[in-house]
């Protein structure tokens, strides 16, 4: 059963929420589950922070992480005509055709290969390979550029030109090809979103608390104060006298109206859930008093509330119609 619901007397008028302020519930809750195991106020109230925290260096890791892996320059062929990477071991990246050559353009050992831009098919270089080069259509390779002179006389396949026209190579350099390929890095966006979201969350939920108190305008008009004699039953998560309880965890309680020397007097008596005497009833009025009405959201209900500071209470009650909170709310000075 939820927190809010065991006290209930009557059949509660339903209502709907308004959607900010259950999905502020659904933050605080977030945030409360996560301290909730823990017994100590301190510890409770640290928790959501340090694990958002954690979450923030997941996401976090998830971005960073790949870009420490080093990567070869993405180029094109056109770009090493132009004088790009033209220092001996400069790491590439190229995308093209890759077509095998039978005759050795250079005298070195190996085997051989023509790649032709993917940008532009009337552009190539030579690659050499320890092993055999594979006729691939379309490919990303890397190695380290060397010095070479290259001369390709062999006809290639009418795939690798352009109407008949054969590419250009470039005369002075080749790529010396990695025996694997380093792949382009990904970043899995994705991954460090949620953790990302969970920590924005968990955040706002330890920044608003749980349940959610949000103030209202809306009054039942026919709610007539309480008199002297009558008894309310209700809910409270705060202080009335030396009694606590947590809005989440809400104790019972008693609103009861008395005669006092100067008018009517609202109190509150706090109800024990073990069957042991109920402490004397706690005065709320006399003196300086101050509320608040408005409703108290959970993630699946929403309940009228009253919150009270006076002298001897600092308290949000809860109750199971408007109207009932209104008469109390009658009774004390309340803010609009």
């Amino acid at each position: 059963m939820h927190p809010i619901g065991w006290w209930r007397i009557h059949a509660p008028a339903v209502h709907d929420a308004p959607v900010i302020g259950r999905l502020l519930a659904v933050c605080g809750w977030l945030a409360w589950q996560v301290g909730r195991p823990f017994r100590s106020r301190r510890l409770r109230r640290a928790a959501p922070i340090v694990a958002a925290a954690i979450l923030a260096l997941a996401g976090l890791a998830v971005i960073i992480v790949p870009q420490l892996d080093p990567q070869p320059a993405d180029l094109e062929v056109q770009a090493l005509f132009d004088g790009a990477a033209t220092d001996p071991g400069t790491w590439i990246r190229l995308d093209g055709r890759l077509v095998p050559l039978t005759e050795a353009p250079t005298d070195a050992a190996g085997s051989y290969g023509l790649l032709v831009d993917a940008a532009n098919h009337l552009r190539s270089i030579v690659v050499r390979a320890d092993g055999p080069i594979t006729p691939t259509e379309r490919t990303s390779v890397t190695g380290r550029v060397a010095e070479a002179p290259v001369i390709v006389e062999e006809d290639l396949p009418i795939e690798a030109t352009v109407a008949g026209t054969p590419p250009r190579v470039i005369p002075d350099r080749l790529v010396e090809l990695d025996p694997v390929s380093k792949p382009a890095r990904v970043v899995w966006w994705p991954l460090a979103l949620l953790p990302a979201l969970l920590a924005g969350l968990l955040v706002i939920g330890w920044r608003v608390g749980y349940p959610i108190f949000r103030p209202t305008s809306v009054v039942d008009v026919l709610a007539a104060p309480l008199a002297p004699g009558e008894r309310l039953p209700a809910a409270y998560g705060g202080r009335v006298g030396p009694n606590r309880s947590d809005l989440a965890d809400p104790g019972a309680a008693l609103l009861l109206v008395r005669r006092g020397p100067q008018g009517n007097l609202l109190t509150a008596q706090p109800l024990p859930d073990d069957g042991q005497v109920a402490p004397p009833p706690v005065t709320i009025g006399g003196g300086w008093t101050n509320g608040r009405i408005g409703d108290v959201h959970t993630v699946s209900e929403t309940v009228p509330a009253l919150r009270v500071r006076s002298e001897l209470v600092d308290a949000t009650f809860l109750f199971s119609r408007t109207a009932e909170r209104d008469r109390v709310a009658a009774l004390i000075t309340v803010d609009r």
